[in-house]
């Protein structure tokens, strides 16, 4: 599903991946950890093609990953970046923002399909209606790992997707998530209880 070979990036001088390689196949669930600042959430971005200028090659669903392609490859992809300040006001477009633009919105949710997910992760439907600045950071954070899952891609990216979470929540969250079957997910990650649960550990 992923392939990464020999990829080599520098930034301002500073060597961020040197001849780095890995494979991650269909339905894994990787974990990528190691200390702050070692390219978690670079990998990330390279993979939802937000950083370019790398040396290496990658193909993403058999594609080589390159501005060609690039919009078919997000078709099948759902991010979550770990800066969640998204300029959206209420609760409601933060959860809906990524099923507005134009390849996500057929797969725009019933209301039904949000409540059943909201209650999973321990979340009120009436929350909907509260500002943006009016929630938790965790509330947050489970609102928008709600919309990503809700939007059905084959692959999921995240970035410390549970770094707001009590244990209780957080636990919760990583099991249903990492128990999907047919979802590919790499989360860039230092949460011990998801590391020890995934498939595949990438160290940086």
């Amino acid at each position: 599903m992923i392939n990464i070979k020999n990829l080599f990036l520098s930034f301002e001088n500073e060597l961020i991946f040197d001849n780095f390689s890995a494979t991650i196949k269909a339905g894994e669930k990787v974990a990528v950890t190691g200390k702050s600042g070692s390219g978690k959430s670079t990998l990330l971005n390279i993979l939802a093609g937000f950083v370019t200028g790398y040396s290496g090659d990658i193909e993403i669903f058999e594609k080589k990953l390159c501005p060609e392609n690039i919009r078919e490859i997000r078709k099948n992809i759902s991010w979550m970046p770990q800066d969640i300040s998204f300029p959206v006001k209420t609760v409601k477009e933060l959860f809906f923002e990524p099923f507005e633009f134009a390849a996500n919105k057929h797969l725009k949710p019933s209301k039904k399909s949000v409540s059943d997910i909201f209650s999973l992760f321990d979340l009120r439907y009436e929350l909907t209606e509260k500002k943006t600045n009016e929630i938790s950071g965790g509330q947050k954070q489970r609102i928008i790992l709600a919309s990503c899952l809700l939007l059905r891609k084959s692959l999921l990216l995240l970035d410390e997707p549970t770094s707001a979470l009590d244990e209780r929540i957080k636990q919760k969250i990583t099991d249903y998530i990492l128990s999907r079957k047919n979802l590919t997910v790499i989360a860039a990650t230092h949460d011990e209880y998801w590391i020890k649960n995934s498939d595949k550990v990438i160290v940086l």
